[in-house]
């Protein structure tokens, strides 16, 4: 059982500012916890709602067995509480001596069975009930109470009122505030300008980190303190000197990703001085960390320190003078540009290249690149002014981008061997239809068209060989 109120650490006066906990608590889902824990007769409610109030009754029941029939699951669930009843003292001569009282454990007798045929559940309880009231198990922590106390220390309230609102909310029962306070995660300040942790961690152990609590714009994203994370072996803790915005990050942090987990510290771009850690790469040196494949298993880059693994980073060269702003960009920019050229097309010294989206950070990495391994560079822009832009990088023909760049290269009777687009959907058709015109000009000269996903700039996601492009499309090209 948790450790009484006498036992958990001291709460501190309670300032005037002290925000009070808000615990969002339908109470429908208390009004069916109570239902469900009485059962006085059977009742059936949706799958959704079971799911729903599951998370206030999973320190009640634990499931026994399982039964599956053709249309219908059946599943039996036992309570968990284990009573000790004391006994008078034995008046045996032995154990007077001993003088000790023998106990015994005594288990509940409830037993429910739940019926499911996929859209609803149909509980019924065994012949005897409970032998004890819910609040003599909620000294366990149900799965909400965990979540909602989290979310409240999160926000700033003291573990101790976080303690006395769950109590008080009906599903706390015997928790303490050193319950909120491991519940929360997050420990908050009992004094002002003093974090609580910092009685447990030393004063260079905390860091500031910006964090999104939940998916939405800009403004979910807050910045906290945060226990600077130690690490382990294999790994190294690098101080982030600057990041990079991706676009990644900001599906992420609208919730579209795969790998959106909340609360989060966002951030797949780094640069920084490593400070600690195992490998070859020693505390001192600047280092860029690839984080893209490591969330949301490791902390993000928008932090004052982040940890990954040493494999994952790549040293600056000492004679490098390019500032932190800069150096941000090879984190991800760099290699994606890179990957999508030789990777992907395959560049070589005799190809000629057509870039969709040249102005683009990535179409502009990919041309400054491509400028000292093929013959010939042409750039796609919407817009005249940035022509300039373009010619500074090296580009040797610039197209302005009306949505029929093909009809331009027909026209002009331009030939290019590979294809690189970064746009998107709007203009993958009118590119491969590029690549069929240079089919009819030069052949299989025209080699091979790549398009590069946003989405996950990391990687390559779609390569297509002439032939097969040519083969989908060979109708067009008679």
């Amino acid at each position: 059982m948790a450790s009484s109120a006498e036992n958990s650490p001291s709460p501190g006066p309670e300032s005037s500012n002290e925000p009070t906990p808000q615990l969002n608590i339908p109470p429908d889902i208390l009004r069916l916890r109570a239902e469900i824990f009485a059962l006085e007769a059977p009742i059936t409610v949706s799958v959704t709602e079971f799911n729903n109030a599951w998370k206030y009754l999973d320190n009640i029941y634990v499931r026994n067995q399982a039964r599956y029939g053709q249309k219908k699951t059946t599943t039996y669930y036992w309570c968990r509480l284990w009573r000790t009843k004391a006994y008078e003292p034995s008046v045996s001569d032995e154990q007077r001596k001993r003088k000790r009282t023998v106990r015994e454990p005594i288990g509940c007798p409830c037993r429910i069975r739940i019926v499911s045929d996929g859209y609803y559940m149909t509980i019924t309880r065994g012949k005897e009930p409970h032998n004890h009231d819910i609040s003599a198990l909620d000294y366990k922590l149900t799965t909400a109470a965990r979540e909602l106390a989290a979310q409240a220390v999160a926000k700033g309230s003291r573990p101790s009122l976080v303690a006395r609102e769950l109590k008080n909310s009906g599903i706390g029962g015997q928790i303490t505030s050193k319950d909120a306070w491991n519940a929360g995660n997050v420990w908050v300040s009992r004094k002002e300008g003093r974090p609580a942790w910092q009685k447990h961690y030393p004063k260079n152990s905390v860091m500031e980190a910006i964090v999104a609590n939940e998916a939405g714009p800009p403004d979910v994203l807050h910045v906290e303190t945060y226990p600077r994370p130690p690490p382990k072996s294999g790994e190294i803790l690098i101080e982030v000197k600057a990041f990079g915005l991706n676009r990644s990050d900001i599906l992420a942090r609208q919730g579209h990703t795969a790998d959106a987990k909340f609360p989060q510290i966002m951030g797949r771009e780094a640069v920084g001085i490593v400070t600690a850690g195992e490998g070859t790469v020693t505390p001192g040196t600047r280092v860029i960390a690839m984080i893209t494949d490591l969330l949301p298993e490791y902390p993000g880059s928008y932090a004052q320190y982040t940890r990954v693994p040493a494999t994952h980073v790549r040293r600056v060269h000492p004679l490098c003078k390019l500032s932190w702003e800069h150096l941000a960009v090879f984190s991800e920019m760099i290699p994606t540009a890179w990957n999508a050229l030789f990777r992907a097309l395959r560049l070589h010294p005799d190809d000629r290249l057509l870039i969709r989206g040249g102005t683009t950070s990535i179409g502009l990495a990919a041309a400054c690149i491509a400028k000292r391994h093929c013959s010939f560079i042409a750039s796609t822009t919407r817009q005249e002014s940035r022509k300039e832009l373009l010619e500074g990088v090296g580009v040797n023909k610039i197209l302005i981008d009306d949505g029929s760049v093909s009809q331009q290269i027909k026209s002009e009777g331009l030939e290019f061997t590979k294809v690189l687009d970064l746009i998107g959907a709007k203009t993958i058709a009118d590119s491969l239809q590029c690549h069929i015109e240079a089919w009819k000009r030069i052949g299989r000269k025209a080699k091979s068209w790549c398009f590069v996903r946003a989405a996950r700039s990391s990687t390559t996601n779609l390569y297509f060989s002439s032939v097969a492009a040519f083969r989908e499309n060979r109708k067009c090209a008679r």
